[in-house]
């Protein structure tokens, strides 16, 4: 159960992660002439806390963890897109 909540959001959130910055780099709505690479920073930052989160929550360690840190890790995750956002836009 534990390695299925850590993959699971591991995946889930990647995926989020990679469309929200395809769709803000291509303009958002309307702007299809411009693109703006700023926002691939997401992607970096969301890699950076995956590996935080494979730090803390290792495979070996899994079942030694406590649901409340799996479940900080994965708050760790999704917390990430906003910052990536919030970098991104005070790059532009």
């Amino acid at each position: 159960m534990k390695k299925t909540l850590v993959i699971g959001n591991v995946i889930i959130s990647g995926f989020v992660v990679l469309l929200i910055s395809w769709f803000f780099a291509a303009g958002a709505l309307g702007e299809t002439d411009s693109i703006t690479p700023e926002f691939f920073l997401i992607i970096p930052l969301w890699i950076f806390s995956v590996l935080i989160m494979c730090h803390s929550v290792s495979i070996n360690k899994l079942k030694n963890s406590s649901y409340l840190k799996i479940i900080l890790s994965n708050i760790l995750l999704w917390l990430m897109i906003p910052v990536g956002l919030i970098v991104a836009f005070l790059m532009i």
